[in-house]
């Protein structure tokens, strides 16, 4: 709660010589003097230990200032003009005007009522303060005039153009009304370029004007719109021929904002002439645009497909009949699965109750995959946490990562949480965490630090390896609620039957092919629960097994011995929409950069060998939220 303390105006005495507000306060006396009229303080002027000491609420009211208490965060919040003084009792540290400071002394209760340095409070208002030894006083004075001051929507605005708008921010310190304004060179438009002082006075109730408060606005050349232009590198062209486009557009203050291509395909395949436009806007909005005709001559240098495969950049994609595909021979590759345990935590996959969402002992190498949509009505927040029932210490060693969301577009944090997890893969930074015997302690505090709205997704691959059996379990609890308080009273949540969750061993999985590859147009079957088959589990919360649809989670290596010359390795979603990323050769590619394969017929540039054999690794986890399965496509690209 913000309470408030203001007491009734001071009548306003009669001004004093030069227009100067004058307060006398006398030691060990509650009485002060404010322009001769006598007001009385609950405290006296008191000192302690060489600092003098005024009670505040009166001080206040007399300089016609304000004083709040927040009995949340216990501060003081003390406000005259402009300035803005916070304070708390018995501390010393302070803040004027959000600047953190330090004083002489601290401010302090006495019976009720706060007591204020006064040589703090007379610096942080802008009062004028003289001691007067011989009567035992201390008087500041600080002027009566009202303070002229404005914004300016624009200081920069252009000639002729820009139409600028003028607060009036003016005030009085002592509350007295302002009935009156001159102002000069406060145009709405300029005419001209230049620099110009706008300036304001003003007069209050009692006939006295402010000092002039000046703003200087700096007034451009009237913007000129932006020219559009660009030329291709020749005006024919075959069909299926690369066409390059160099925008020439300029604009004068060099801020085109937006350019817009109408027409401008890479290349043809169909014979004829071809109008091409380029529309250029600035950041004011004034646009040009500019039009062009080629010629697309009635002969192929290359057909769409072998075009696509040439010019299609890796990260990027190409449309091509997706139906096709499965009529192309498929890889055969050996499976050689590796140890490496992987907890999946994705039933429940939509968070509708605060609970355990699953639990297990494990140790050694874990890999942990929590991928979850909020279906509350309210922010929550996920918990990995770890207890040590053991008799000795454990460490836990935290290794790569990948964490994206949360985010209402499953694709988005799908493909973001496991290309962050392949680049992590590549160069992990190790971080430890030590546990003692009988002790809990939360991992993945970044993770938990988030909390996830109504309707968004939430993603995390992380691998840790542990010394020894550890205790785990996943909670989900309300945003605002402390987890560990919350936790006695949670009960593990039975799983939605549509998702998977459970402990899986030998989660890492290595495919070798031997034979050729890209000498035929060929593919690879991947995620299909058939040729490439699930790793089994089990789901410890009730003990029953059951096998990873999808597998969600497993880190596949596929190595490829014999790769011709000029292959494309390309994906092909197969089951639906796929946002995802791949290693390949140690560089992580993204399916795709800019946006994600939408369907079977959308395919994604993964590799191109050069002008030999090669050999090619790439490293995958099927990517949270994209439909399975998959195929790796090997495609001829032509020499000539």
């Amino acid at each position: 709660m913000l309470l408030s303390f203001q007491m009734p105006r001071p009548a306003y005495a009669e001004e004093n010589a030069g227009g100067l507000e004058r307060l006398v306060l006398v030691r060990d006396s509650n009485e002060m003097r404010h322009n001769d009229v006598s007001v009385k303080a609950p405290q006296p002027l008191t000192q302690v230990k060489g600092v003098t000491y005024v009670a505040a609420r009166t001080f206040m009211n007399e300089i016609y200032g304000t004083i709040a208490y927040d009995s949340k965060s216990k501060k003081y919040t003390l406000t005259s003009g402009d300035n803005v003084l916070q304070l708390a009792a018995n501390k010393s540290a302070y803040t004027l005007n959000g600047a953190s400071k330090s004083m002489t002394g601290a401010p302090y209760v006495l019976k009720g009522t706060l007591m204020l340095p006064v040589r703090i409070a007379a610096q942080s208002f802008g009062l004028t303060m003289k001691t007067l030894p011989e009567t035992q006083q201390i008087e500041l004075t600080w002027s009566n005039a009202p303070i002229a001051r404005f914004s300016v929507s624009d200081l920069n605005p252009y000639a002729q153009q820009t139409q600028v708008h003028y607060v009036n921010e003016s005030y009085h310190p002592s509350g007295l009304a302002i009935v009156e304004e001159r102002w000069e060179n406060n145009n709405e438009v300029f005419d001209q370029p230049g620099s110009y002082v706008v300036t304001l006075w003003v007069k209050d109730v009692s006939g006295r004007w402010s000092e002039p408060y000046s703003v200087t606005v700096t007034v451009k050349p009237a913007n000129q719109p932006p020219v559009a232009s660009f030329t291709t590198d020749k005006s024919t062209y075959k069909m299926g021929e690369f066409i390059t486009y160099t925008d020439y557009s300029t604009d004068d203050e060099n801020r085109i904002a937006s350019r817009v291509w109408t027409n401008a395909q890479r290349g043809f395949f169909e014979p004829g002439e071809q109008t091409v436009t380029l529309k250029v806007t600035d950041a004011l909005g004034e646009t040009d645009e500019v039009t062009k005709t080629i010629t697309i001559l009635d002969e192929t240098l290359y057909t769409k497909e072998e075009f696509d495969l040439l010019y299609t950049e890796v990260g990027e994609k190409f449309e091509m009949n997706g139906s096709s595909v499965l009529q192309w021979p498929t890889m055969s590759y050996n499976i050689n699965d590796r140890e490496q345990t992987l907890i999946r935590a994705n039933s429940p996959e939509t968070i509708r109750e605060e609970g355990i969402y699953y639990e297990d002992i494990v140790s050694g190498d874990v890999r942990f995959l929590l991928h979850n949509q909020n279906g509350r009505s309210k922010p929550v927040k996920i918990y990995v946490i770890l207890t040590n029932n053991n008799a000795e210490s454990a460490t836990v060693r935290m290794g790569a990562k990948g964490m994206a969301g949360p985010n209402p577009i499953v694709s988005t944090v799908g493909r973001a949480v496991t290309g962050r997890f392949l680049e992590s893969l590549l160069a992990p930074q190790y971080s430890y965490v030590q546990i003692p015997a009988g002790e809990s302690r939360m991992i993945f505090q970044e993770y938990s630090d988030k909390p996830v709205k109504p309707g968004d997704v939430y993603s995390m691959f992380a691998d840790v390896w542990m010394s020894t059996a550890l205790d785990f379990k996943v909670v989900v609890v309300d945003a605002e609620r402390d987890v560990i308080s919350a936790l006695p009273s949670l009960s593990i949540l039975a799983s939605d039957g549509q998702h998977v969750r459970g402990t899986f061993d030998n989660a890492n999985r290595i495919m070798y092919v031997n034979q050729m590859v890209g000498d035929v147009k060929s593919r690879m079957v991947l995620a299909d629960n058939v040729i490439d088959t699930r790793i089994s589990g089990i789901d410890k919360t009730i003990g029953n097994p059951v096998l990873n649809a999808g597998n969600y989670g497993v880190l596949y290596t596929i190595q490829l011995n014999n790769v011709q010359p000029h292959t494309a390795i390309v994906l092909s979603p197969r089951g639906g929409h796929y946002a995802g990323a791949f290693t390949v050769n140690g560089q992580v590619v993204y399916t795709t950069n800019t946006s994600i394969l939408r369907n079977t017929n959308e395919l994604g540039m993964l590799y191109k060998t050069g002008d030999t054999a090669e050999s090619v690794s790439i490293t995958f986890t099927p990517a949270n939220g994209s439909m399975l399965p998959i195929n790796l496509l090997f495609m001829p690209m032509p020499t000539h």
